[in-house]
């Protein structure tokens, strides 16, 4: 019997193709591919057994903590209150949380925690799931959650970390590890926070009904979004640098035509400074709106890129790509 579990999860940057994870946007973009990276900052859970007949819920992002009893009224964490539903965890436990990104950065950062919540409850009813049972419950809890569709992309990076290509295919999607280094795809990557906080849920669905109202625009923003994420994938595995960051800039102009705000005027700043400091490409991470930006460079222009970027506002992250996925301690 488990006293105490221990679960993390890395975030993610997505290079190019978001959104069209969003079923079934992918199905109807021919060729629709999402490129992404795990990085090194993670979503925390802890798990504690203490007896009892509750479980005790606590989230350092929010300040959050209070006592959870099935079938009791929504509390001020509903989305866990819903995986603990989900996995039917009996009372008895201290849960406590940490996002290990900043409030609406775009990053992932709640589908990395419920990754990592998933493998820790999963651990604790003795629940076995496979990488991608995880990923579909995880999607479809969130879904339950927000009300609107969801996506996959961001659960991927969470479960097997390191450098990812999905594809979108009929019966599920397909998930491959792109042939790079890491530390390469690391000496040019740069990721800043706008300062913005955003929810990207709001920007999603305005995309989704554009796209699925038939809206011209839309349409055509998102076949050549999914073209630009088919490109980096290929630049990347050749080591063409300067043709990865073409790809991820034609996609940062394509997205920022699906929906409005998109590009804030900040980012638009930011993103102006790091190419004028010589900068490949940049681009929003997740649905835009704020949040995080990233950019790729040359090594040698790295720190001027940097060094723009702040002088604009933005706060570097402490965030490298990670080769590592789900992490699970169990004592």
């Amino acid at each position: 019997m488990s006293n105490r579990i221990i679960s993390s999860a890395p975030v993610r940057a997505d290079l190019a193709g978001g959104t069209l994870d969003l079923w079934p946007l992918g199905l109807m973009v021919e060729g629709s591919t999402t490129v992404n990276v795990a990085l090194s900052l993670r979503a925390e859970v802890s798990m504690t057994r203490t007896g009892g007949d509750c479980v005790k819920l606590g989230s350092a992002d929010f300040g959050v903590a209070y006592d959870w009893r099935p079938g009791q009224e929504r509390g001020r964490l509903p989305l866990m209150e819903r995986f603990l539903e989900e996995y039917s965890l009996p009372g008895g436990w201290i849960i406590e949380t940490k996002s290990g990104s900043p409030p609406g950065a775009g990053l992932g950062g709640s589908s990395a925690l419920s990754v990592a919540l998933a493998r820790a409850l999963g651990a604790a009813t003795g629940s076995k799931e496979a990488s991608s049972e995880i990923v579909a419950r995880c999607r479809d809890i969130e879904a339950g959650q927000l009300g609107i569709p969801t996506g996959v992309q961001d659960f991927w990076p969470a479960v097997l970390g390191g450098a990812l290509v999905i594809s979108y295919k009929a019966g599920g999607e397909k998930v491959g590890r792109l042939e790079m280094s890491l530390e390469d795809l690391a000496a040019r990557m740069v990721v800043a926070y706008t300062g913005e906080s955003r929810i990207s849920a709001a920007t999603n669905w305005q995309i989704y009904k554009r796209f699925i109202d038939g809206e011209r625009q839309a349409r055509f923003a998102l076949s050549n979004v999914a073209q630009a994420a088919k490109d980096i994938a290929k630049a990347l595995e050749a080591g063409d640098w300067a043709g990865a960051g073409e790809a991820m800039r034609l996609e940062m102009e394509n997205r920022a035509l699906l929906a409005g705000g998109v590009l804030t005027q900040t980012a638009r700043r930011m993103l102006e400074r790091a190419m004028d400091a010589g900068g490949w490409g940049g681009k929003v991470c997740g649905a835009g709106g704020g949040g995080c930006m990233v950019f790729l460079a040359p090594p040698e222009k790295k720190s001027a890129v940097e060094k723009a970027l702040a002088e604009e506002g933005g706060r570097l992250l402490p965030a490298v790509p990670q080769g590592i996925g789900c992490r699970l301690e169990v004592e």
